[in-house]
Formats: C-alpha cells, structure tokens, sequence
C-alpha cells in the first residue's frame, strides 16, 4: 500500500508519460499489421486474376506502397499500379499500350493511353521503367505515341515527363498536338 501511494504521489507523471508512450507503440504496431495485413490481402487478389503478375514494389512521394502489376495478353500490354487506394477496377494508375506488328514494317509499342489518378505523386515515374523494361524484351524496335489535342492543357507535365525517360518529343507548331518516340535498343 505504502509502494503504490509513494509511486502515485512521486513518480505519477514519469508513469503517465511511460504508459502514453507505450500506448502510442502498440497503436503503430496494429497499424503496422493493418497494413501488412491489406498488402497481403491485395497481393491475393492480384494473383487471382489472369494473367496479372506483381513485377515489382515501390513507394510514391505520398509515402504510399504501391504494387506494380504487368498484364499481357495477345498484344495488349498494360502495367498498372496497385495499393491500399488503386484497388478498385477502374482507379489503378496504368499504362495501356499495343504490340503493332504489320508485314514489310519494324514492330512497335504503340502507348494508347497513360492514366494516373493523382498527379505529380510519381505514379508515372514508377511504371515508366518497369514499362520500358517489358518493351525491350520485346523485338519492338520501339516504343511510340500522340500527344492529344484533349490533354493540350497538360503538354508541359508530358513533356517533362516524357523527356526524363528519355522519350523524343515533338509537336506540332502550333503546339496542338504531337508524338513521342522511345527507341528501343
């Protein structure tokens, strides 16, 4: 009795301030599991799907993990991104592309489309690589694209993007529309 009023009346902040400290432990700790849990649980669903296969792992400039998935199928070629936020169909950050083959001329990667949910996060800048990547497995010489009147309003972000992975950018004189190309080699 006497141990727990000395302890009470002494020592009460030191023993407040020992079990906040440990209470915000164990709260990062379940947060920790949560989120390894969710990751887990992602990868399983990624995995049902066909054809999908998880090729690599990295983290955004939202500090969020990401997933990359590749998808390839015939001559389509998507890589896309998954996490906690791109899980469902229609969100994923993705790069949508096509193997061209025509008799009498080079094969190509056409990139139909780019779509990212967020900008400037670097969702881009981590499929971009791994996207290269694949093409250049492939005997695609290489890897090409429009840059459409509809995203006019975003043609300096998609040149500096493209520029930084090395892409040949060239538009029209009027700057209203233009085309990428990415030799492949």
């Amino acid at each position: 009795m006497l141990r727990w009023w000395i302890l009470d009346t002494f020592f009460k902040k030191e023993l407040l301030d020992m079990q906040n400290y440990y209470k915000r432990k164990l709260e990062d700790i379940e947060i920790n599991a949560n989120k390894k849990t969710t990751m887990i649980e992602l990868v399983h669903s990624i995995l049902k799907e066909n054809n999908h296969v998880i090729v690599g792992e990295d983290i955004n400039k939202m500090k969020e993990q990401v997933l990359v998935v590749q998808w390839v199928i015939n001559n389509d070629i998507w890589f896309m991104l998954y996490s906690e936020r791109y899980k469902a169909i229609n969100n994923h950050p993705r790069i949508m592309a096509s193997y061209v083959s025509s008799y009498g001329k080079d094969p190509y990667i056409r990139i139909d489309d780019i779509i990212v949910e967020d900008n400037d996060v670097g969702n881009g800048s981590i499929l971009m690589p791994y996207f290269i990547k694949y093409c250049k497995t492939t005997d695609a010489k290489y890897i090409c694209g429009q840059l459409s009147t509809y995203d006019k309003g975003h043609f300096n972000r998609s040149e500096h993007f493209y520029k930084k992975h090395e892409f040949n950018v060239k538009f029209t004189s009027e700057r209203s529309s233009g085309s990428i190309k990415y030799i492949l080699a």
